[in-house]
């Protein structure tokens, strides 16, 4: 798959089916309309594209409504080329796009930039400014121009349409693996490991500090995970928040990688959230907590054992 951020260089991909979204996440719903796109451009021996937005609409409409992100661009990436797609067009947003009638978005965007054969769409999907184009009304035009257009139902979990909005209720109250079921993948969160205190390691569970994490990151508490080095997956027990029992007040994101051995120190580090583990605690001294650290890391690993098993 192609990740394209200039109209300039996707000329190879015009006249092919496309999906427009934010894509946050890359969700069941997101998955499934992709799908969709995947098959129609296939029926019609076109490309397939997905296009999405960097920085989103709302950042530029309302910056303080701006929601944390669930993926960066790369990982949204890597999810979108798992399906099939040919090529993820990120579009630079700007205030003259923001400013396109629903009819001039159609005609600049969808007609002229992307030359579009076909659409795939959510039902709540919305276009052109203050979004007043819905579904519908991209139906009409879509076939006033002889244009294949479908429209892939909503996915629904628990009773509830997944959302991108649902999905970080999840993560922010840690409930990772419901949001994992919602997703139909892993949390994930990257950040690039820098020096700590080196408390871990003076415990027996050296750690490596996460630092610039662009994600959304649950509650506090300890995690169970699987952390991601040259393509191998290790079992990983996750701090998130302070470390009351040596009174440190400073928000960390620590993570014990069970099993590695090597250094870490300035790489860019991947962590899929598996499961809430426990509460952050004051611990009575180094040796209590040292004890709960080994029972910390035999959970994790019976729980990375049972993912294993699952996939």
């Amino acid at each position: 798959m192609r990740l394209i951020r200039d109209l300039d260089d996707f000329e190879p991909f015009r006249g092919g089916v496309v999906s427009i979204g934010n894509f946050d996440g890359v969700h069941l719903g997101h998955r499934s309309m992709l799908q969709t796109l995947v098959s129609l451009a296939r029926k019609l021996n076109v490309p397939a594209t997905a296009m999405t937005f960097d920085p989103p609409p709302v950042a530029l409409i309302a910056p303080e409504r701006v929601p944390p992100r669930l993926s960066t661009v790369e990982r949204k990436a890597e999810l979108i080329a798992s399906l099939g797609i040919d090529c993820l067009l990120v579009y630079p947003t700007n205030r003259e796009f923001l400013r396109l009638s629903p009819q001039d978005f159609f005609e600049t965007i969808v007609r002229q930039s992307l030359a579009a054969r076909g659409l795939v769409e959510g039902p709540n999907f919305f276009f052109g400014r203050d979004r007043q184009g819905d579904v519908e009304l991209m139906a009409e035009m879509a076939a006033g121009h002889a244009m294949e257009f479908a429209v892939a139902p909503a996915v629904e979990r628990e009773g509830t349409v997944v959302s991108s909005s649902a999905i970080r209720r999840m993560i922010a109250a840690g409930e990772v693996d419901r949001a994992a079921d919602w997703l139909g993948h892993p949390y994930r969160i990257s950040g690039q490991v820098r020096t700590g205190a080196a408390r871990g390691r003076v415990l027996g569970f050296p750690t490596a500090n996460l630092e610039g994490v662009e994600t959304l990151l649950p509650r506090e508490g300890v995690y169970g995970g699987l952390a991601w080095v040259d393509g191998i997956g290790y079992p990983a027990a996750l701090n998130i928040g302070t470390n009351p029992t040596f009174a440190d007040g400073n928000f960390k994101l620590e993570v014990h990688l069970i099993g590695y051995e090597g250094d870490l120190y300035d790489r860019q580090l991947s962590v899929d959230l598996l499961a809430f583990v426990r509460e952050t605690r004051k611990f009575a001294d180094a040796d209590e907590l040292r004890d709960r650290l080994q029972q910390d890391v035999s959970q994790i690993r019976r729980l990375a054992e049972s993912v294993a098993e699952k996939h």
